[in-house]
C-alpha cells in the first residue's frame, strides 16, 4: 500500500506518539505501546481523510 507523495508516518520513541502529515493536515497521535500500533492508527488516521489504499484502485488508475 503505497503512500501519497507528501503523506508522512514518524513515530517518536520517547514520547510513542505518531506524527501524521497528510496533505495539508498535521496531528500527533498517541502515546501508543509500540510502534507498530502507532503506525495502523496514522494509517487509519489517513483513510478517514481520504487516503485510498486498495491496491486493486491503485492499479486501475495506473493503468489509465
Amino acid at each position: 500500500m503505497p503512500y501519497e507523495a507528501d503523506m508522512q508516518l514518524v513515530f517518536d520513541h520517547v514520547k510513542r506518539t505518531l506524527v501524521v502529515s497528510f496533505r495539508n493536515l498535521v496531528k500527533i497521535l498517541g502515546p501508543f505501546a509500540d510502534q507498530k500500533s502507532a503506525v495502523r492508527a496514522g494509517e487509519q488516521f489517513c483513510r478517514e481523510h481520504g487516503w485510498d489504499d486498495d491496491e486493486a484502485t491503485l492499479a486501475a488508475v495506473s493503468a489509465d
